[in-house]
């Protein structure tokens, strides 16, 4: 997983409680902030999701992880970025990172598809972060 405040990786094990079309419960030790997590096998076909709540229930937490839609390109992508943080190397482009997820969730929504660059604006092509406006 990686938190949306730090950016740092951090692997986590938690027990399976629900599942749905569009996320999945679990419950584990530990309370976790906001962030992208990556699953080691495909839950309900997907890869990723966000954890979007987290909440302490007697002495365990429970969370839940709404499902993130991605093409075989953005999952490679973060892939890629994701073995790099697991090895405690900085994130690449986290801005990157973050609006491709939030692109890929409109399409669980419902909602009209956004490229991740819709909302990242322009990105310098030699740096990939934003143009200062």
């Amino acid at each position: 997983m990686i938190n949306f405040k730090d950016h740092h990786w951090k692997e986590h094990h938690a027990r399976l409680t629900d599942l749905s079309r569009h996320g999945v419960g679990i419950e584990l030790p530990e309370k976790l902030e906001e962030g992208f997590v990556w699953f080691r096998n495909r839950v309900g076909g997907f890869r990723g999701g966000v954890l979007m709540w987290c909440r302490p229930v007697g002495s365990s937490f429970r969370a839940g992880i709404r499902f993130v839609p991605l093409s075989i390109v953005e999952e490679t992508t973060l892939r890629e970025q994701l073995e790099q943080a697991r090895i405690h190397k900085p994130l690449q482009v986290p801005e990157r990172i973050i609006a491709t997820i939030m692109a890929s969730m409109t399409k669980v929504a419902g909602e009209n598809y956004l490229d991740a660059s819709d909302l990242l604006g322009d990105l310098d092509a030699e740096t990939e972060k934003p143009r200062k406006q």
